[in-house]
């Protein structure tokens, strides 16, 4: 991660604690770059250098958007400061654009609840997954957060996702039973 605050400096503390470099850790990073040196060669890659209006601006319907923008209300200390103005233009930008999209956010930890959910992204969906922050300046600042991805499309659900596989693996002819998964099927005897 990298990430700078208001007075440009890096602001990513660096962890002298060795059981974080765990050699089953570095591998895995290892194997995502190497992955990643894979893919890359395979597509027309196009890295700009641009305001998330403009870039936003440039999708159209049958595009698809991930955000993730710099938490509201956590009190970042970024390079730019993100307030609620920024908060209601994305909004604004992504209902605009036709595209379907995702925003990553932070929904509540033990201590507060993410106002903006209910009141600016209110009628998106909403998928949550618990987080654990390994960085924060201070060891009192990291802990668990309970995570949001906000959508502007209905989400499938792991059991409607279940029953579409379910229904695509279960239609047997009368006389055949199946056998295993997938089109292996057999006569009945």
């Amino acid at each position: 991660m990298i990430r700078f605050n208001k007075n440009y400096k890096f602001n990513v503390p660096y962890g002298h604690k060795p059981e974080r470099f765990a050699k089953a850790y570095v591998t895995k990073i290892v194997n995502q770059v190497k992955r990643l040196e894979t893919i890359f060669p395979q597509n027309d890659w196009q890295f700009k250098c641009q305001s998330f209006e403009e870039t936003i601006k440039e999708a159209s319907e049958g595009d698809f958007i991930y955000c993730d923008p710099p938490y509201i209300g956590r009190h970042v200390d970024y390079y730019d400061s993100w307030d609620e103005e920024h908060e209601i233009l994305l909004r604004d930008e992504l209902y605009a654009s036709g595209a379907k999209f995702i925003l990553s956010t932070w929904d509540e930890n033990k201590y507060r609840k993410n106002e903006y959910i209910d009141s600016v992204w209110k009628d998106c969906y909403k998928l949550n997954q618990e987080h654990f922050y390994h960085v924060g300046a201070r060891e009192k600042n990291r802990g668990s957060m309970l995570e949001a991805l906000l959508m502007n499309y209905e989400p499938l659900t792991a059991q409607d996702q279940k029953k579409v596989e379910y229904e695509q693996l279960s239609f047997v002819l009368p006389g055949m039973k199946q056998v295993g998964s997938m089109c292996n099927l057999q006569m009945e005897e």
